[in-house]
């Protein structure tokens, strides 16, 4: 065995013993194999169910429940709206997950989890037993707390794109459609949220789209945090530098509420803003399939996770991946770091990376991308 072949092995050991397969799924060491469910098709459970068929050596079934046909890098998504990148370049199908690691895929919705009977419920009537279950499900939107934007039509009009698809895309079309010289304002909500970094990026790029095609326009950026949550020296030197007229920077500025027939944003304590564009980024939470599941027991927003095999802190046999769970102790929000080294899309490992943030600062840098 070289030294290769020993780390490859010692790695896939240790992560499936962490995950608990050796005990909950005895017949992973027995070789009969054991069934892991994967919620979510995102950085952490396309990632975890591709592994544990590898590290396995095919012994343990994996199925990922997903409804998307394909992965698209919300980590990336910025770049759309910059011009640099289109939609299909950070797009991903999951067929390889299937043809070549093995991973039964399922374009279903979970309903509900029995975890007594260790169940998924899907949407379209099946149920998937499991020995494990991993729940990657990403973040879901706090509407409740901008009651304007629970209005009919209001989230088709103004946009979040913090999930990324068709709204990024739609976001680009506004960007493409703003005269020149008018205001865009991107309002940021309380941390936590996913990817501190990623307004600030956004305004990044928007500003690099406003300099080449709509040299009078501005970026406003709204923040109802105290300041800059996520290097905010690199941003703001950015900023003075590069887009000096173009970004404009408001601290303590926590949203309530939307006029979306007005265009206009309304604060706790500062006075209202009307911009010709806006991109509204709400408060977030964990996954619907995660807070229905009772699992959200951290504020009832994320989830408490034993930090080394990420299985639930009140629930066994249930691991919980990415953006849903709690802070870790002396780490940042769960999406400012990558959740694996997947080779089937673009390396999560420049996800929120110096250099990433680096690029989302320059107009002509895009990320490394592998196969």
């Amino acid at each position: 065995m070289d030294r290769r072949q020993f780390i490859r092995a010692g790695s896939a050991a240790s992560v499936v013993s962490a995950l608990g397969f050796t005990a909950g799924c005895a017949s992973v060491s027995g070789g009969a194999g054991g069934k892991v469910v994967v919620v979510g098709g995102g950085y952490g459970g396309a990632t975890a169910a591709k592994y544990i068929r590898m590290w396995s050596e095919g012994r343990v079934e994996v199925t990922l429940v997903e409804p998307n046909a394909a992965f698209v890098s919300c980590s990336i998504s910025n770049l759309v709206l910059g011009g640099s990148k289109t939609l299909a370049d950070i797009t991903t199908p999951y067929d390889n997950l299937g043809a070549r690691h093995g991973v039964k895929l399922v374009r279903d919705r979970v309903s509900g989890i029995d975890m007594d009977k260790r169940q998924v419920r899907l949407a379209g009537g099946a149920a998937l037993a499991y020995d494990r279950l991993i729940l990657s499900p990403g973040v879901d939107f706090m509407w409740e707390q901008l009651p304007g934007m629970n209005r009919p039509g209001a989230q088709d009009k103004v946009l979040h794109a913090w999930k990324a698809g068709p709204q990024t895309l739609a976001l680009r079309r506004q960007l493409e459609a703003m005269p020149d010289g008018r205001v865009f304002a991107i309002s940021i909500p309380q941390s936590p949220y996913r990817c501190p970094p990623g307004p600030y990026e956004r305004a990044c790029q928007v500003a690099s789209y406003f300099q080449q095609a709509k040299p009078r326009s501005k970026v406003l950026i709204l923040d109802a945090n105290d300041d800059v949550t996520s290097k905010g020296a690199l941003f703001k030197k950015a900023w003075a530098d590069r887009y000096k007229g173009l970004i404009e920077y408001r601290p303590k500025h926590p949203l309530v509420d939307v006029d979306v027939a007005t265009n206009t944003l309304k604060f706790e304590f500062n006075d209202d803003v009307k911009a010709q564009g806006l991109n509204v980024i709400p408060p977030m939470r964990s996954g619907d399939v995660v807070t229905q599941a009772g699992l959200a027991t951290a504020n009832k927003r994320w989830c408490d996770v034993d930090w080394l095999t990420m299985e639930h802190a009140q629930a066994r046999g249930v691991h919980i991946l990415g953006d849903c769970t709690q802070s870790a102790p002396l780490m940042p929000s769960p999406a400012t770091w990558p959740t694996s080294t997947a080779r089937w899309r673009p390396r999560p490992s420049w996800h929120c990376s110096r250099a990433r943030r680096r690029a989302a600062c320059r107009s002509t840098t895009t990320p490394a991308t592998a196969s």
